[in-house]
């Protein structure tokens, strides 16, 4: 009688683990934990039955949330939506056909200091235009910047209607502007999420140092009106929980040194996300310059992106 052929198993090793990543697989609900929701060739989402989000890919870039493989594998071939993700032991089980190693990941728990005095803000306004002169140079089709695209017009009102009245403090009109914001745009995280995360992320990092509080939206109205894992990330950039890129930006400029490599680094990701965040990063910073420094650099950077005729 013939014996039945035992399916092979993709064997993959993570070479690093988020902190928040690591916490979700520890903490997580009973096996199953949750599902694959989207697959790319480079990588794979997935969430959990209590709402976390789990980013595996093969390229470099680490985040708190993310769990970095060793492997040249097309995982959009190997790993399907809705595949169950279960944990055993050291290792994630992704459907029955792969599992990812984690016994001897690094962890990436970032330490960040976003620690920032006068000197720095003023170092910052001799980089702002220098990073407002890139962005309006390079390829921006599609993204916020482009003047011929949808998202244009809705993030140009978002800047004078939303940010420029954060500088008098009124959150209110800011919340407002932002909600109209949320879900603009095309591609995997729209571009007006990713503008909005930008600014948020740099905001957030300096509003102790300017005297203000950190501004959190509702998670139920992003998700309502953007897809769930774009409404992730963007809380995940509201409440800090920021990639390697980004907090070296902020953190670039938290000591005065290298702001626009910082800014430069972030621009080739993804379609126009790059883009969008550091638009929307920019931005957050002549804010933030304005408060400490009393100044009104804002409605000079937005003429300069385009935001303003």
């Amino acid at each position: 009688m013939a014996c039945k052929a035992q399916r092979l198993q993709t064997r993959l090793k993570a070479s690093c683990i988020g902190s928040l990543a690591a916490q979700t697989l520890k903490d997580g609900p009973p096996n199953p934990i949750g599902t694959v929701t989207n697959t790319f060739p480079n990588s794979f989402y997935a969430r959990t039955y209590n709402d976390e989000l789990l980013f595996v890919t093969n390229r470099p870039l680490k985040s708190p949330v993310t769990v970095n493989i060793d492997s040249t594998s097309n995982l959009q071939q190997l790993v399907k939506p809705q595949a169950q993700i279960s944990v055993r032991g050291s290792e994630i089980l992704v459907g029955e056909d792969v599992s990812i190693h984690l016994k001897d990941a690094a962890q990436y728990a970032p330490q960040v200091d976003f620690s920032m005095g006068s000197a720095q803000l003023v170092e910052i306004r001799e980089a702002l235009p220098t990073i407002a002169l890139i962005l309006r140079i390079i390829n921006t089709k599609d993204s916020v910047l482009d003047q011929g695209g949808l998202t244009h017009g809705p993030a140009a009102e978002f800047v004078q209607e939303g940010i420029v009245p954060l500088r008098s403090s009124d959150e209110d009109r800011f919340r407002e502007a932002a909600s109209e914001l949320v879900g603009l745009g095309s591609g995997f995280t729209p571009s007006g999420d990713d503008m909005l995360g930008g600014f948020l992320a740099v905001y957030n990092s300096l509003a102790e140092k300017i005297g203000k509080q950190r501004i959190l939206l509702d998670f139920d109205l992003l998700e309502k009106n953007t897809n769930w894992i774009s409404a992730k990330l963007l809380d995940y950039m509201q409440r800090l929980v920021l990639d390697e890129q980004v907090t070296r930006m902020i953190q670039s400029a938290a000591s005065g040194d290298e702001l626009v490599l910082a800014f430069e680094s972030l621009l080739p990701r993804g379609h126009t996300s790059g883009i969008d965040i550091a638009t929307g990063a920019v931005l957050a910073f002549g804010l933030a310059q304005d408060i400490a420094l009393k100044t009104n650099e804002t409605e000079i950077l937005a003429r300069r992106l385009g935001f303003v005729s």
